[in-house]
């Protein structure tokens, strides 16, 4: 498990990206976020912040637009130190506040000392440190957001280092250095390859290239134009054991077994034996490309090499022709074009049946949905009649295993030239010689199964299969998408709530050793699919809590977020497996979770159609000591928009509407914002902490209002 806090700064000491938003959304005043931002963003120190004024920016065009730039006056006043440059946004910013303000040109934008423009940093990073419990925060000086500026330009957009030392405050190299990540060996090769120094993609016109071959899974080998091996990626060197350095500057008959006779890297697709380290064959497909040439000088090849399974002249059927391959991919795409038209599962079944069975060689398709009882019916056909269907149905789901067999295989398994097969499709007018079984699985849910009759020889390749189970992923993740939708705006759900005593479950482990009780307050989708739970602990202290989770796989950090004396609420960023989560995944959305007594009980809401074996099946594959404790289809009250609003206009008190209202129209949420605390308490005639009074106790009542609508 990760620290407890997400840290402010990097590695090695650098304020991160995300620290810098915090530090940009707690600022309150449009002084606030300008001094961030010319820190930031400019690279201006405090003493050239005072010394601002709006008659110092400048204007260049060049053939690509134009661009901003500030004269920095030199700190005797005698002449410009130097010209930093504005980003298009911040000069924006400088425009609104000298308008608000009425700033003359020859005024100073922020008329304060150096010593108050710092002292506005650290109150806006001490906000920030409150506002997302970063203790990290608070150290964050205007001279950490000038070296955030310079680690943006050289690391994030690989600007050269002179030119940043041109545009900032820095004396000299040395200066600037300090202020950046130490150089390692893999910065030092990413550099080198960048420029024209010998190495794969030297002198070619895409560097990039050389980068991608090194990391691909293939093998591959780049062949000069006199049949030496140039290069040799690992994905060779994992294919035949030969280190990378014992091929390089060889000839390339040495990369074959046997007599290779003439070469003809480029003719075409072709089986070949490879010679491994052992000096054993490797069977493999080649696929070869010659690189353009130049001046009438030859360029060599691009050659490729893919394993072939077996060695019969079935294991040919691995080898996919690159027109097959093609048109998978453009099924693809068409495909993922279609599914972002549809708007429920009817609609996307059968776009896809439509659009796979108008691409050759592909003949026909079916999809087939899993039912209550485990067999497999036909939803949509193409190219074929029903009953064609439903028999193909019944051989697909055969093969994987029996019954519907979707739960125990994802793969993308294939039928062929059986007697099952036969039978099935001897009324079509077009006979396969073979079917893909494609899973539609999204996640843990796997929502029936794609079936694609092929006439072409060969059956289907690797790599078409991979590409097929990619627009199976596409498929499944448009039905779940789907499926939440309609469970957000159906007038009657289906609630099922289980239970379960596993100590696979954080939470039923920590009741049990701590003596504790969890109560869920609410979920929250967060980064890389984690969510973050808010849980209400009784029974113990929050430390015990979040040390416990410390230990915890499923847990990536804990963190107290309020002592209310008897009971602590705490946030759990949640990354692995866990009841609540794994629900959400089978397209649930949870409503609420009690643990007690080692007693984990979670509820959750499902669309009315949803299979429920299916379900406890995803369920107690990861909880096995677990029941389902009730089903019940329930009604949805209904909301309306007047009836929410009069029910928040007698919990509001006449003052907190008439300061929220005040706030809403005079800009104070927007952002920038269009008036500050200060001003808009000046406009309505009271202090300003009784105006943050009467603005939080609204807030709070309104989300409360919202919030606690979704949830019932």
């Amino acid at each position: 498990m990760q620290a407890s806090t997400q840290g402010g700064r990097s590695g090695t000491g650098g304020l991160t990206t995300a620290a810098y938003e915090h530090l940009r959304q707690a600022a309150e005043t449009y002084r606030e976020v300008l001094v961030v931002r010319l820190c930031g963003e400019v690279g201006l120190r405090p003493p050239e912040i005072g010394r601002l004024s709006p008659d110092d920016f400048e204007r260049r065009a060049t053939g690509n637009g134009t661009h901003h730039l500030l004269a920095v006056s030199a700190a005797d006043g005698d002449g410009i130190a130097r010209h930093a440059y504005v980003p298009p946004t911040v000069r924006s910013a400088v425009r609104r506040y000298v308008n608000e303000h009425d700033i003359a040109a020859d005024e100073r934008l922020i008329d304060v000392t150096p010593r108050r423009i710092q002292m506005i940093v650290s109150e806006v990073a001490d906000r920030a440190a409150e506002m997302v419990g970063d203790e990290d925060l608070r150290t964050v000086s205007s001279r950490d957001l000038c070296r955030y500026y310079a680690r943006q330009l050289v690391h994030e957009e690989g600007i050269d280092p002179r030119v940043v030392l041109e545009v900032g405050p820095w004396e000299g190299l040395e200066s600037l250095s300090q202020h950046l990540d130490p150089v390692d060996t893999d910065a030092v090769l990413d550099a080198l390859e960048r420029s024209a120094v010998a190495g794969p993609g030297q002198g070619w016109d895409h560097p990039e290239l050389g980068r991608a071959l090194d990391t691909v899974d293939l093998a591959v080998v780049v062949v000069d134009p006199d049949g030496q091996v140039e290069y040799a990626n690992d994905g060779f060197a994992a294919l035949t054991g030969h280190a990378r350095d014992e091929v390089t500057g060889r000839d390339r008959a040495g990369l074959y077994a046997g007599d290779p006779g003439t070469i003809d890297d480029a003719a075409g697709p072709a089986r070949v034996q490879l010679r491994r380290s052992s000096g054993d064959p490797v069977p493999a497909h080649r696929f070869a490309a010659r690189i353009p040439s130049k001046h009438g000088v030859s360029g060599g090849e691009v050659v490729v090499f893919a394993e072939a399974t077996g060695t019969t002249p079935d294991a040919g059927r691995d080898q996919a022709a690159p027109g097959r391959l093609s048109t998978a991919i453009e099924v693809l795409g068409e495909t993922t074009e279609a599914l972002s038209a549809a708007s429920n599962r009817t609609e996307v079944v059968s776009a896809v049946c439509e659009r796979v069975a108008a691409a050759d060689p592909y003949a026909f398709t079916w999809i087939g949905s899993a039912t209550r009882d485990g067999s497999v019916v036909s939803s949509a056909w193409n190219g074929i009649d029903e009953s064609t269907a439903e028999r193909l149905a019944a051989v697909a789901a055969d093969a994987r295993g029996g019954g519907s067999g979707l739960d125990d295989d994802l793969r993308v398994t294939e039928v062929d030239r059986s007697e099952a097969l036969q039978a099935a499709v001897e009324e079509a007018e077009t006979v396969p010689t073979a079917i893909a079984c494609v899973p539609l699985t999204y996640g843990d849910t796997t929502h029936g199964v794609l079936g694609i009759g092929t006439t072409a020889e060969g059956g289907i390749g690797t790599e078409e299969r991979e590409l097929l189970a990619s627009l199976g992923w596409q498929v499944g993740q448009a039905l779940t998408h789907i499926e939440r939708r309609n469970l957000l705006l159906a007038d009657s759900v289906l609630e099922l709530e289980f239970q379960t005593q596993s100590e696979a479950a954080f939470f039923v482990a920590a009741s049990r050793q701590l003596g504790a009780s969890f109560d869920l307050q609410g979920l929250v989708p967060g980064e890389n699919q984690s969510l973050l739970y808010f849980v209400l602990v009784r029974d113990t202290t929050p430390d015990e809590v979040v040390s416990l989770a410390d230990d915890a796989d499923s847990i990536e950090s804990a963190r107290l977020i309020r002592d209310y004396g008897e009971s602590h609420l705490v946030e759990f960023v949640v990354a692995g497996e866990e009841p609540a989560t794994t629900l959400t995944e089978l397209g649930g959305q949870v409503t609420e979770f009690t643990v007690e007594d080692g007693i984990h009980a979670v509820t959750a809401e499902f669309t009315t159609e949803t299979d429920v074996r299916a379900v406890f099946n995803g369920f107690q594959s990861t909880f096995s000591d677990s029941n389902l404790a009730s089903k019940q289809e329930v009604e949805r009250p209904v909301q309306t928009t007047e009836g929410f609003r009069r029910s928040l206009e007698d919990d509001l008190t006449d003052k907190q509407q008439s300061v929220l209202r005040a706030a809403y129209l005079a800009g104070y949420f927007e952002w920038p914002r269009g008036s500050t605390a200060e001003e808009l308490a000046d406009s309505i005639g009271v202090s300003s902490p009784t105006l943050h009074n009467h603005l939080r106790k609204a807030q709070q009542k309104v989300l409360t209002a919202f919030f606690e609508n979704i949830d019932a």
